[in-house]
């Protein structure tokens, strides 16, 4: 029995890693908190943390990171970018993701900006279509971060209820 309360502190330790990782670039918050769980349910042989509570799990993750690189061109698009201003704010989050951490918030913002004024757009345009590709980063990592939290708590609930 001690042996599972081990193995228990250890997945919650990793998942708090993982819920840090949504707001530290280099992690990836979201797997990480999934592995942990996966862990755990192959030491206590799936008994307390099932294979469709892990399917769910799985799932989650799997939809909140693609919505996460969706969200940026959404942020853009609130703020008025045209097609070109919510394609810069994706391909400016990527770009980003080689000039971290920094990039990761001005890569969306730039991408949106400079492909708006490519686009045509006054300055003033670009510059608020920039701001919304900044907004979805922002709103992304709220959103990861109450995922993260949701499954870990979900996690905890599971093994201790």
């Amino acid at each position: 029995m001690a042996w599972q309360w081990a193995a228990f502190a250890v997945a919650v330790a990793v998942m708090l890693v993982g819920v840090a990782g949504t707001l530290i670039p280099a992690l990836p918050g979201l797997p990480i908190v999934f592995l942990a769980m996966l862990g755990y349910a192959l030491v206590e042989g799936f008994r307390e943390i099932t294979p469709g509570f892990l399917a769910v799990a799985l799932l989650v993750v799997v939809a909140t990171q693609v919505a996460e690189h969706y969200a940026r061109a959404w942020g853009a698009k609130r703020f008025g970018a045209g097609r070109a201003g919510a394609w810069g704010a994706v391909i400016g989050s990527i770009a980003g993701l080689f000039f971290m951490p920094l990039g990761l918030l001005l890569g969306p913002f730039l991408g949106a900006l400079l492909f708006e004024l490519f686009a045509g757009r006054s300055g003033g345009e670009a510059f608020r279509a920039g701001l919304g590709g900044l907004v979805g980063v922002l709103g992304s990592v709220v959103i990861n971060v109450v995922v993260a939290l949701g499954l870990t708590l979900a996690f905890v609930a599971k093994v201790l209820i």
